[in-house]
């Protein structure tokens, strides 16, 4: 298992204030929130699959291929350096600097034999990366604790859904998603993937084609952390 913590900023908070609105604060919570990545991921810990996290930065904006900057060239600078950032992080779970272009299907194109997903919210990416025979398939995601509206929640749960917070379900079946995606599966509506959760473990099935995805998650801060892996040839 690999785990990478990269903040954005780095700082020696030794005798500093931390008063609201400091950035001394700010820097606080963005190695708190770092850190309780890196024991989200660690507990997600899957043989075969390296896992890492990086705070998203514009920094990583000056890394970018030729052919990656072409994609984001007319987007917003937030998308650009969550962009960025997934792709640094890619590469840093590679090992080698390479082009990571954007495939037809929106997903990361990655060298051959290795299967990997990424994920981000507003602050960090985080992503799931194998290059073992064993796993066939890999989906990872990220979102917040908060709550979602009557109406949100409705779209995402199921009514044999009750009881599971729905952005916890969002993110459970999002990696499902991800996985069975990246398997040649279509675009899936939420109502098509039943949950059923335990404490830090869940199964989604696809309803239409009965295709069953066991998975992990855990709660890292105020971010839940999902991930399903689909295993291959031993």
């Amino acid at each position: 298992m690999m785990f990478e913590h990269v903040s954005a900023r780095g700082a020696d908070l030794h005798g500093s204030s931390t008063a609201i609105g400091s950035p001394h604060l700010e820097i606080a919570c963005d190695i708190a929130a770092s850190h309780a990545m890196e024991r989200a991921l660690a507990s997600l810990a899957t043989p075969h699959v390296h896992l890492a996290s990086r705070v998203i930065s514009p920094v990583d904006l000056t890394a970018l291929h030729p052919v990656e900057r072409a994609t984001i060239e007319r987007a917003v600078p937030t998308r650009q350096h969550e962009f960025a950032t997934g792709r640094a992080l890619l590469r840093s779970l590679l090992g080698v600097d390479v082009a990571i272009p954007v495939g037809a299907d929106r997903a990361p194109v990655l060298p051959p034999g290795v299967r990997a997903s990424l994920a981000h919210d507003r602050s960090h990416a985080v992503a799931a990366l194998s290059r073992s025979v064993a796993v066939r398939s890999i989906g990872i995601d990220i979102e917040p604790t908060t709550t979602l509206s009557t109406e949100m929640a409705d779209v995402i749960l199921r009514v044999d859904e009750a009881g599971i917070d729905a952005h916890l379900a969002f993110a459970l079946k999002e990696a499902t998603y991800k996985a069975w995606s990246r398997l040649g599966g279509r675009m899936l509506e939420f109502h098509e993937v039943r949950l059923l959760v335990g404490a830090d473990r869940f199964e989604a099935e696809v309803l239409p084609t009965g295709d069953r995805f066991a998975g992990r998650y855990v709660q890292a801060g105020d971010r839940w952390v999902a991930l399903v892996v689909c295993a291959g040839d031993a």
